[in-house]
């Protein structure tokens, strides 16, 4: 759902309908809903399915005072949520306070963690006065524009793990070191990830010592989508670590 109560289907895998014209068509609001809908669940489905989810560039964490350690900011950027929407900051963010979970909140060795989150937010702006009237008279206003924002949350206890590892078995043949096609068909054909209930992108963690105070921001628990100029960074680096001679004259 979205912040205005319209149903998106953005981040499902679900039939998509779009407007068909013909001249003398009566367009109301539901057909221009439907025509943004549309677009928009398309994009966000790719951006889930094909591009991934997490930060893309920018959003560091930083003290809002670093005298204090007592709230954060979120430094401009672009993350790609889990539903596949784009959430921009274009300035710093507002400080936003922070503290350690309450007691029994978290399970046992996370009681002294908290983590940041991003999440995509809506907001319903720019009120404007409805021409149409309803039939007990008296012009209303509604709201003109909806603005894509974000909001950062503070959740308690250790980020969601992030998997550094191969998930699809047998991938590589042990004897010719070949990847096996067959079981990437396999793994494709096998499943389609469902959308997680927790859209949010976390962007820092953070640990307090037993006396409440706290130093270190840890950023490296975000997610990050491997675009194709990250990517292409990665396949430089794997290829001059080969040719690069080691020590003893080993490669």
């Amino acid at each position: 759902m979205t912040s205005n109560g319209r149903k998106v289907t953005a981040s499902t895998l679900q039939k998509p309908v779009r407007n068909h014209y013909f001249f003398g068509k009566k367009l109301d609001v539901q057909h221009f809903e439907l025509e943004q809908d549309y677009f928009n669940a398309k994009r966000w489905l790719l951006n889930r399915l094909v591009s991934g989810f997490g930060v893309v560039c920018g959003l560091n964490v930083g003290w809002a005072d670093p005298h204090t350690y007592d709230a954060i900011v979120v430094k401009p950027g672009l993350a790609i949520d889990k539903w596949g929407r784009e959430i921009i900051l274009i300035r710093d963010s507002m400080p936003v306070k922070i503290m350690p979970p309450a007691p029994g909140e978290c399970p046992p060795g996370e009681e002294n963690f908290i983590y940041i989150c991003l999440e995509y937010f809506e907001c319903l702006a720019d009120p404007a006065p409805v021409l149409a009237t309803e039939c007990n008279g008296g012009q209303r206003c509604m709201p003109d524009t909806i603005q894509e924002r974000y909001k950062i949350t503070v959740k308690p206890c250790k980020a969601p793990e992030i998997g550094h590892r191969c998930q699809i078995p047998d991938i590589i043949d042990d004897s010719s070191g070949e990847i096996i096609y067959d079981t990437i068909v396999r793994w494709v054909s096998e499943r389609c990830p469902s959308r997680p209930e927790d859209p949010c992108i976390p962007l820092a963690e953070i640990e307090f010592d037993e006396s409440g105070h706290c130093s270190d921001i840890d950023i490296t628990v975000r997610p990050i989508v491997y675009t194709n100029d990250l990517l292409f960074e990665i396949l430089l680096g794997i290829t001059e670590r080969r040719e690069t001679p080691r020590p003893g004259g080993k490669q």
